[in-house]
């Protein structure tokens, strides 16, 4: 499981451990991969959609080659699983969106079509609060802001 026993407490204490390096590493990986993603943290006034689906592709398998080799704990997993569902979810969703080329934000600052908005919404907030929870459970710092506001 990548679990390290660091002590033992008698006779009614628990039992101390922490992460392997191995384990923590390949969170850091994928921190390293997903900082680089411009769907999860580019803040610009325009998105392609084509080039959303591309990168919500890759980020899916990255994220499923990382877990299918290695053991992690039932939480991590759990993170992980969720940020592949939201993969799936956003290219669903995105596939209803009839718009081809350049999707540009609105004079509100929200992307002016509203399926895509809703996604992207969606998407990052998923990846947002898993990658809080990875870093605190690893004490891993992501070095990237995701958006809130779309």
């Amino acid at each position: 499981m990548g679990v390290r026993i660091t002590g033992i407490d008698t006779p009614l204490g628990g039992i101390s451990w922490e992460y392997t390096e191995a384990e923590k590493n390949s969170i850091q990986e994928i921190f390293f991969f997903l900082e680089s993603k411009r769907l999860l943290v580019n803040p610009i006034e325009m998105e392609v959609k084509s080039w959303c689906e591309q990168s919500a592709l890759e980020i899916k398998n990255r994220i499923v080659f990382i877990l299918a080799k290695n053991q992690f704990s039932d939480d991590t997993k759990n993170s992980l699983r969720t940020m592949i569902t939201a993969c799936n979810d956003f290219l669903d969703d995105v596939s209803k969106v009839d718009q081809t080329g350049i999707i540009y934000k609105n004079h509100n600052g929200d992307w002016e079509n509203a399926t895509f908005s809703s996604s992207m919404k969606k998407f990052r907030k998923v990846f947002r609060d898993n990658i809080n929870a990875l870093s605190l459970r690893y004490d891993l710092t992501f070095h990237k802001t995701i958006p809130e506001e779309y």
